[in-house]
C-alpha cells in the first residue's frame, strides 16, 4: 500500500515538473505550412526586393525545408517549394500557417539567404543528364520570345531529350514538365552533339515567332492549381472553350484550324498543341471549330453570366451561357475576349470590372484555366477609341490580381495595317483569301490570322506550364 502510495505521488511530481520544465526544442528538417494570403510570391532571394519566380495561391501547400539567418525586410523569410516541385524560392513566415505547436527557429538555418542544394534527379531512360549553371527561365520553344514556364534555380537537374539546330537551346525534361533551357545556361553530363534536332529555327536561334514579348503569358502556378481543380471535377485536359462576343463567335477565330485549313509556315513547333486541342470533341465539334455556348455576336461581359441569353438546347434552367458551356463542354482551358461591346453600349467601367470578376472566379470555381485576352482597337467613334485603354486596362488588372494567365491580343495588333483592323474599323482584318490559318509573312498582316497565331502560343503556353 505505502508502495503504491509512494508510485503515485511519484507520477504526481513528474507531472508537475514536466508542465513548469521549459519544452525542448528539436531540429526539424522541414514541415508543411498552408498559404493565408490571396496570392503570395515567391522570390529568389529573402527580400521584398529580389526577382518573383512565381506565385502561389490561397490555401496552397508548402514544403518548409529552411529559414533565413536574420530577421528582417519585415519578417522572417523561409525557403518552401510546392508539393509538386513545379515552384521553390523564398516567401515571408507570417503569410504561411504552421501546425500547431510548431517552432519556426527550429527549421534549418540558411545563412545569407542560400538556396538549399536541388534533390537528385530520378534516372530517366534515355534522356542526357544536365544540371542548371544558375538561374534560368523554362520556356514553352526554342527563343527568348516564347513564354517561361517557370525560372528554374541553379542546381536543377534536367533531363535533355533534343536541341534546336544551331544548338543554343536544348528542349528538357523537368521532373515530367517539358520545355526549352538556353543552352549557355546548362552544364551537360555527356555530348551535346548527340541529342536529336527536334526543331528547326532561325539561323540567330534566339529569334523564334515574330510576335512581340508580353502577348503570350507566363503560366504561373495558379494556372496549375486550378487545372488540377478541374481534373479532380471531371474536365478534360485536351479541350478549351471559346467565351466571348462576335469577335470570337466567328468563323475565322480558330475554326479554320480545326477544319484543316493551317498551313504553320516557320511556327512548325505549334504543330503539337494543335494534335493535342484536336483528339477529343468539345460539344459539336473538335476544340478549335466547335460553337461555343458562351460566344454571340453583340455579347457584353454581363450578357455571359445571364441565363436569359441561353439559346441552346442543353442548358439547364437558371444556368448562364458561360457556366453550360462549362458543364456541357468540360474544358480545362477558357479563351475569354470581352469588352468591346461593353464599350459599344456605354457599361460603366465598374459594372465591367465586376462582371469580369465574375467571369473569372466561375471559371475558377468550374476548374477553367480562364485566358484572359485584351480587347482590339476601336476606330469606330473617338469616344470609343478612347474607352479601349481604360477596358484593356481593367482586363490586365483582373488578370493579375487572380494570378490567371493574360494574352495581349491587343498588343500583338499594333504593327499591322490599320492596327489589324477591317473596313468597319471595329473587327480584325482578315486576308483577301479568307484563310485566317495560313500562317505566311503575308497572312500575318491581317488581324484574324495574327489572332489564330498568337491563339496557338497561348494554348501551347498552358498546355506545356499547366495540363501535365
Amino acid at each position: 500500500m505505502h508502495i503504491h502510495r509512494r508510485l503515485i505521488t511519484a507520477i504526481i511530481l513528474a507531472t508537475l515538473l514536466a508542465a513548469f520544465l521549459p519544452h525542448q526544442v528539436y531540429a526539424q528538417s522541414e514541415v508543411i505550412a498552408t498559404v493565408l494570403a490571396s496570392s503570395l510570391n515567391v522570390r529568389q532571394m529573402p527580400n521584398s526586393d529580389a526577382l518573383i519566380v512565381g506565385m502561389v495561391a490561397y490555401q496552397t501547400q508548402l514544403r518548409v525545408t529552411g529559414r533565413e539567418d536574420t530577421l528582417g525586410d519585415g519578417g522572417l523569410w523561409v525557403y518552401s517549394a510546392s508539393l509538386d516541385g513545379s515552384i521553390s524560392g523564398w516567401v515571408r513566415s507570417d503569410y504561411l500557417e504552421f501546425p500547431a505547436g510548431f517552432d519556426i527557429f527550429s527549421l534549418p538555418l540558411l545563412s545569407g539567404g542560400e538556396t538549399p542544394a536541388a534533390p537528385a534527379a530520378p534516372p530517366t531512360t534515355g534522356l542526357l543528364p544536365g544540371t542548371t549553371a544558375e538561374p534560368v527561365n523554362f520556356r514553352t520553344g526554342p527563343g527568348r520570345t516564347y513564354a517561361a514556364l517557370r525560372m528554374l534555380p541553379g542546381g536543377t537537374p534536367v533531363g535533355l531529350m533534343g536541341r534546336d539546330n544551331t544548338g543554343l537551346w536544348l528542349q528538357a525534361d523537368v521532373n515530367g514538365q517539358q520545355g526549352w533551357l538556353y543552352a549557355g545556361l546548362v552544364q551537360v553530363a555527356g555530348d551535346v552533339n548527340s541529342l536529336p534536332v527536334t526543331v528547326e529555327t532561325a539561323s540567330d536561334g534566339g529569334a523564334g515567332p515574330s510576335i512581340s514579348a508580353g502577348v503570350v503569358p507566363v503560366v504561373g502556378s495558379r494556372a496549375r492549381q486550378i487545372f488540377l481543380r478541374g481534373q479532380r471535377l471531371g474536365n478534360r485536359r485536351n479541350v478549351f472553350s471559346k467565351v466571348g462576343d462576335s469577335i470570337t463567335d466567328s468563323p475565322y477565330f480558330l475554326v479554320p484550324i480545326g477544319q484543316g485549313g493551317l498551313q504553320l509556315y516557320e511556327y512548325t513547333s505549334l504543330q503539337p498543341v494543335v494534335n493535342f486541342f484536336s483528339q477529343a470533341m468539345a460539344n459539336n465539334n473538335n476544340s478549335f471549330a466547335n460553337a461555343s455556348i458562351a460566344a454571340r455576336g453583340g455579347w457584353t461581359a454581363g450578357a455571359l453570366l445571364d441565363p436569359a441569353n441561353v439559346f441552346t438546347t442543353g442548358c439547364q434552367p437558371g444556368e448562364s451561357p458561360l457556366v453550360c458551356e462549362y458543364r456541357v463542354t468540360k474544358p480545362a482551358v477558357a479563351l475569354i475576349m470581352v469588352g468591346t461591346n461593353d464599350i459599344a453600349f456605354s457599361v460603366p467601367s465598374a459594372d465591367f470590372r465586376a462582371n469580369l470578376e465574375r467571369i473569372v472566379q466561375t471559371s475558377i470555381d468550374m476548374g477553367v484555366i480562364p485566358v484572359l485576352s485584351t480587347i482590339p482597337d476601336n476606330q469606330r467613334y473617338p469616344n470609343e477609341s478612347a474607352r479601349v485603354p481604360e477596358i484593356n486596362g481593367i482586363i490586365v488588372e483582373v488578370a493579375n490580381a487572380y494570378g490567371v494567365p493574360l494574352w495581349n491580343y491587343w498588343q500583338a495588333m499594333q504593327n499591322l495595317p490599320n492596327h489589324g483592323l477591317s473596313t468597319d474599323n471595329l473587327h480584325p482584318s482578315i486576308p483577301p483569301s479568307g484563310e485566317t490559318g495560313v500562317f505566311s509573312p503575308d497572312g500575318l498582316q491581317y488581324g484574324y490570322t495574327v489572332r489564330n497565331l498568337t491563339a496557338l502560343m497561348v494554348l501551347d503556353a498552358v498546355w506545356r506550364g499547366a495540363l501535365y
